[in-house]
């Protein structure tokens, strides 16, 4: 059969969003004319901007204004005109299920998450080769290109080149960016010693460093801190640190991590961004499993204590009460895998310079 019209549906962050990119390509390889529509949650449109293969991103905040039936229903009634014949719901909830109802497709492909270690590698199945086997049916996969996708525009470029023009960023400078924010508590490194990595490295010759976090309306506030605060925390440690936080849009933050020669990260939504765009990565992980929403890039580095038995507990509350998977996680450790993604030739190589903003 060959299939017109497709309609994507992933509600969640950033992360979870582009985790699904691979499936919307290999699709498209399939069935090279469809038209591909995707649903995302309240906020999130950001995530797939500029797709060259999706047509369309429709948000829906499931747990907002949209959710009420005079918002619900005319959004329905959208899906229902679009007459799609393929529905691929990765997201599966009472509101996509009537979104998949609506959609009218005869073929409707539903996900099943599959938490299984796999026998003959010992490990649990990447969330991207999970989204793409509900693709299996239509005789796709399994995926040879896992990639994500994540389009930076030319007018982001600019608007960040020129904020680092501003900031006396020069081109023979590495970039250091760190994101010191993750929504969930397990997930998280202490802040003081984002703030010890962070002034370290802003006494380094050569080393610009650069702390971001997303405006609080975009992300939740962590115990208390807005991410625009937890940046500040980081940055006051040392004058030269530059403070981005609040002040990019996500395209913008985009173009900021092709120009990074690393982003220090925990296991969240810049940590996926960055690597679409292979920006280098040291990233920061406990509960959550690298073999699972790891990055899949070669210039990337994952600190985990394995020696813990509970690590990776996939887990939303730690079980033991002290989180000391991100406690083990030393200042030293931290910065000698930065040392090594900031080496010359680890700079990101598939990405693209920014352009030069004069004056």
């Amino acid at each position: 059969m060959i299939y017109q019209r497709a309609l994507f549906i992933r509600f969640g962050g950033i992360g979870d969003i582009l985790l699904a990119t691979p499936s919307v390509r290999a699709l498209h390889a399939a069935f090279p004319g469809i038209e591909i529509d995707f649903v995302v949650g309240g906020g999130m449109a950001a995530s797939l901007a500029g797709h060259p293969l999706i047509r369309n991103v429709w948000t829906f905040d499931k747990r907002g204004v949209d959710s009420r039936l005079d918002r619900f229903l005319p959004f329905l009634t959208r899906i229902a005109r679009a007459k799609y014949d393929l529905t691929i719901n990765l997201h599966p909830s009472a509101k996509s299920y009537l979104m998949v109802a609506a959609s009218g497709s005869k073929t409707r492909l539903t996900f099943r998450k599959c938490m299984e270690i796999n026998s003959a590698t010992g490990k649990i199945a990447h969330a991207v080769d999970d989204f793409a086997k509900e693709l299996l049916p239509l005789g796709i996969g399994p995926l040879t290109d896992k990639s994500l996708d994540f389009d930076v525009p030319q007018a982001a470029q600019v608007s960040a080149a020129r904020t680092l023009s501003v900031l006396e960023v020069a081109a023979a400078d590495q970039l250091l960016v760190i994101n010191p924010a993750a929504s969930r508590p397990l997930n998280r490194w202490p802040l003081e010693r984002f703030r010890e990595v962070a002034g370290y490295w802003a006494a380094q010759p050569g080393v610009k460093v650069a702390v971001t976090g997303a405006p609080p309306s975009f992300k939740t506030v962590m115990d208390g801190l807005d991410e625009v605060s937890l940046a500040s925390e980081v940055a006051t440690v040392d004058s030269r640190i530059l403070n981005l936080a609040g002040q990019l849009t996500v395209q913008e933050f985009g173009a900021l991590l092709q120009r990074a020669d690393t982003l220090l990260t925990c296991d969240t939504g810049p940590m996926h961004i960055a690597a679409a765009l292979h920006t280098p990565l040291v990233v920061l992980s406990g509960a959550a499993d690298p073999n699972r929403t790891g990055p899949l890039t070669e210039n990337s580095t994952v600190l985990i204590d394995y020696s813990l038995p509970c690590v990776p507990c996939r887990d939303r509350i730690c079980a033991r009460g002290d989180v000391l998977c991100m406690q083990n996680l030393t200042v030293s450790d931290v910065i000698q895998a930065i040392d090594v993604r900031l080496k010359p030739g680890q700079r990101n190589i598939c990405g693209i310079d920014l352009p030069i903003i004069a004056g």
